[in-house]
């Protein structure tokens, strides 16, 4: 059942957490486990002492889980893609085991204080159980700038210098650098379709 990757190269890994697919990089060293702490495949497996153990595990608060963003792999962005996409990462760093569901709150900031909060993926979401030291991830889907091709076209770049990110059920936003100076967004705050959206966390990786 379980899935691991251990190679050093940069490459993009993608598997499928139970029924959810998930992008991750090798170069980030992940090792995937394949929904082996949800409750919900604890129940199909017919265990159900594990889900009862499951079910009484606490949420995670804001203080217990970091949020960071994957960079430096070829888990960055195509610049030149029509849509591309980002990986977000949510890491119990405290000492207890603790589950989280949902989405992560995100934000883009422009230099001039300019925000940007971006639109949920509409995808049910399950309940993941995060041990120490285990992370779940999220994709940040969204269409690149390009200035060529957006030449009058009426669209407007939106340039992040930052990333706002806040856990599901929290108040606690840990804000870091935007890793890409130079990729900048096609602005669709105000679209009732955006190209533009965070989707819901999802899968386990451990470092």
């Amino acid at each position: 059942m379980g899935f691991t990757d251990s190679t050093a190269s940069v490459r993009s890994v993608f598997v499928r957490a139970g029924r959810v697919p998930v992008a991750v990089t090798a170069a980030a060293a992940l090792t995937l486990t394949l929904g082996a702490f949800t409750a919900e495949d604890a129940n199909a497996a017919g265990g159900t002492g594990t889900r009862t153990a499951a079910a009484a595990t606490p949420a995670c608060t804001g203080a217990e889980v970091k949020p960071s963003i994957v960079h430096g792999t070829d888990a960055d962005p195509d610049p030149h893609a029509g849509q591309t996409s980002a990986v977000l990462l949510l890491t119990n760093t405290g000492k207890r085991t603790c589950t989280v569901k949902g989405h992560m709150g995100v934000d883009l900031i422009a230099a001039n204080k300019d925000r940007w909060s971006l639109a949920r993926q509409k995808k049910v979401s399950e309940r993941i159980t995060l041990r120490p030291g285990t992370a779940t991830m999220a994709e940040l889907t969204f269409l690149p700038w390009n200035a060529e091709e957006q030449e009058g076209s009426g669209a407007e770049e939106f340039k992040p210098v930052k990333v706002a990110m806040t856990p599901p059920n929290t108040t606690t936003t840990t804000t870091v650098s935007w890793p890409w100076p130079s990729l900048g967004l096609i602005r669709q705050d105000g679209a009732t379709h955006p190209g533009t959206w965070v989707s819901p966390l999802e899968g386990t990786a451990t470092s």
